[in-house]
């Protein structure tokens, strides 16, 4: 059968093996961590720490992913073609990072003037000493059902690999545009990479962006800078809404809420007070107090738990329409692997993008940047779930060619516009997905994952969205999670486009801490597109 529509979700920081390694596939060829053991990392004493199922939903601090940590957690040596990983320094990257002494370097005209401040002590959490072992710790099956249950029944991907060895901002360019612009960590930047939204657009294929709260992919301002493309933003509970209405575009790109709940998960008073909203599964969504890390009861709402009813709302949505479904691919994946263990190591001989780094970001980096070891990006980074689902699958599929993100658009070139040139030199390399989509009759014989869903506000479009920052809450600057500051930044670059091309909404924004400053951008963005869809209604 033709494909007609392709969705992704793309959620944050999770390693292949830390959310699949211990699933039990009937495919005995699948890559996980229930064979060809043992899968142990080094501890700082030397001892050895194996890879267990003892993972919580939470966590007392997040794994460091930036670039110089995921290549020492890959223990990489070697270059060009000799480079080698060994996968064992995951214990150790996490044990410096509770200790405080994994201290970022900064370089440029500003980080020089800067360098003696930024040395200066900062007020941070205590110091937490013998937690390296945490991140060793698998989920087990019965702790993602939903994701379990989809890789069993559809085509699961265990040579998937983020396609930097660093951040979010980085990899979550490469599903748009093949390319990170050059960047291995996050560079708060309006970026202007050609991207796979573009390039269907000119093609004669459709998009929407699905999002709440403040997106990554907000990164991208040509998708936005001007009505018509604004118009393709929606709020992520339309969806549904399009699926059932049969207007689902060529492609959907999916993104998950990344709004931290402002207080740690046993409201440890750390970072003041406000709604939970998030469900992107970022580890710094999921925090709790060390001391309470051992005793936390893992029935609790958590954002991670929140990520997996999002799954099974998008899954849900689909399988309500047996015939629409059956001319759509869902694919979901994760952005990087968040500083958890992973045992498969990257490729080491792909190839770069071959794009030119952009001069604005020449100029910023001249500016300010962090200084990291020097890298090619003929490597990828770890591996990330990956799973694509259709009724065209055939239950239990096992795919073991290497992927990394630029496949998406590879995909999507493939299947929608398969006459167009590549967006970078890792795009034209990326195998295409779709390729597991074998059946040429639909399966009727799709699990019900309905039991996983929760109850969610309706929406309108006759009603657009308002802000929904909490009323009264006072946070500041410093006690925002470390994370979230990006995600701000890039808000306040928006904002400030925004109020540039005179959208009215954003002029009754009247914000006074930075979360709530943020989530007012958010409010202001999602009715002016609101707006653009129906020009006829007279501005609120």
């Amino acid at each position: 059968m033709a494909i007609d529509h392709v969705v992704v979700l793309c959620l944050e920081n999770r390693s292949f093996d830390h959310m699949l390694g211990f699933l039990a596939h009937p495919d005995p060829s699948f890559e996980g961590l229930l064979a060809n053991g043992p899968h142990t990392n080094p501890a700082p004493d030397g001892s050895a720490v194996a890879a267990s199922t003892a993972a919580k939903k939470v966590l007392p601090f997040g794994p460091d992913h930036s670039h110089d940590a995921v290549m020492s957690q890959l223990a990489v040596t070697g270059s060009g073609a000799a480079r080698r990983c060994a996968n064992t320094g995951f214990v150790a990257s996490y044990e410096h990072k509770g200790a405080g002494t994994a201290r970022t370097r900064f370089g440029g005209l500003l980080g020089r003037l800067l360098r003696p401040w930024l040395k200066l002590p900062t007020a941070a959490a205590p110091a937490v000493k013998g937690r390296g072992p945490l991140v060793m710790l698998c989920q087990d099956s019965q702790q993602v059902p939903v994701l379990s249950t989809l890789a069993r029944e559809f085509a699961v991907f265990d040579h998937w690999f983020c396609s930097v060895p660093g951040e979010t901002w980085p990899n979550r360019n490469y599903l748009h545009a093949a390319t990170s612009d050059g960047e291995t960590d996050i560079q708060v930047r309006l970026y202007t990479d050609p991207t796979i939204f573009e390039l269907l657009e000119n093609h004669g294929g459709s998009w929407h962006i699905y999002y709440d709260d403040t997106p990554q992919v907000w990164a991208f301002r040509n998708l936005w800078d001007r009505p018509a493309r604004h118009a393709n933003w929606y709020p992520a509970d339309r969806f549904a809404q399009h699926v059932a209405a049969g207007t689902l575009p060529t492609y959907s790109f999916i993104e998950p809420n990344h709004r931290p709940p402002l207080h740690t998960l046993d409201h440890l008073p750390a970072f003041g007070a406000g709604p939970d909203r998030s469900n992107s599964q970022h580890p710094e969504n999921n925090l709790v107090s060390d001391a309470g890390y051992d005793t936390f009861d893992d029935r609790q709402d958590t954002d991670f738990a929140r990520g997996e009813q999002l799954i099974a709302e998008i899954y849900e949505a689909l399988r309500a329409d047996p015939e629409l479904f059956a001319r759509t691919l869902l694919f979901i994946t994760y952005d990087e692997h968040g500083g958890f263990y992973d045992h498969v190591p990257p490729p080491t001989d792909v190839p770069a993008p071959g794009d030119e780094q952009s001069r604005a970001a020449r100029i910023l980096h001249n500016l300010w940047h962090r200084q990291v070891r020097p890298f090619d990006f003929t490597m990828l980074g770890p591996r990330v779930p990956a799973l694509l689902i259709s009724p065209l699958v055939e239950a239990g599929t096992v795919v073991h060619t290497v992927h990394d993100h630029a496949s998406v658009p590879s995909t999507l070139r493939a299947l929608f516009a398969p006459e167009a040139q590549p967006l970078t030199r890792r795009d034209a390399w990326a195998t295409p997905f779709h390729g597991a989509a074998t059946r040429t009759v639909p399966r009727t014989d799709l699990p019900d994952l309905s039991g996983h869903l929760q109850p969610a506000p309706a929406s309108a479009e006759s009603s657009p969205p308002t802000s929904s920052a909490a009323a009264g809450a006072t946070v500041s600057e410093g006690q925002v999670p470390g994370y979230y500051r990006d995600f701000i930044k890039q808000s306040d670059e928006v904002r400030q486009h925004l109020v540039d091309v005179g959208e009215p909404e954003i002029a009754r924004a009247d914000s006074t801490t930075p979360i709530q400053r943020a989530d007012e951008t958010a409010a202001a963005f999602s009715s002016a597109a609101h707006r653009h869809r129906h020009p006829e209604e007279r501005p609120h």
